[in-house]
């Protein structure tokens, strides 16, 4: 199992049409073969900041999730709108649930 975790950063300008497109593909990403956990959330409007986590089965699983035609396509639509990103891949070697 593998996480993708991190921020990234979108004009503010563009912070509502960004976050209009996410909840638009979000449930189809959730179903993705592979996919655990999709999650982007806007943590801070005014700063553009976007927070990113993603848990999927295999480092494969998530590659074949970036050759999708959808995440092409968001990409190809806000990659150039994006100010910064700071997100990375970190395998989960041995999960277990939270010590309460």
């Amino acid at each position: 199992m593998i996480f993708v975790a991190g921020s990234m950063s979108v004009q503010p300008a563009h912070i509502d049409e960004f976050e209009a497109a996410v909840a638009a593909m979000v449930d189809g990403v959730r179903e993705e073969d592979g996919c655990i956990h999709y999650s982007l959330l806007v943590e801070n409007r005014a700063a553009g900041l976007v927070n990113v986590l993603e848990m999927w089965e295999s480092e494969e699983k998530l590659k074949t999730h970036l050759q999708t035609a959808g995440t092409q396509a968001f990409f190809g639509r806000f990659g150039p709108l994006m100010t910064g990103m700071n997100v990375q891949v970190y395998d989960a070697l041995n999960p277990r649930g939270v010590p309460l």
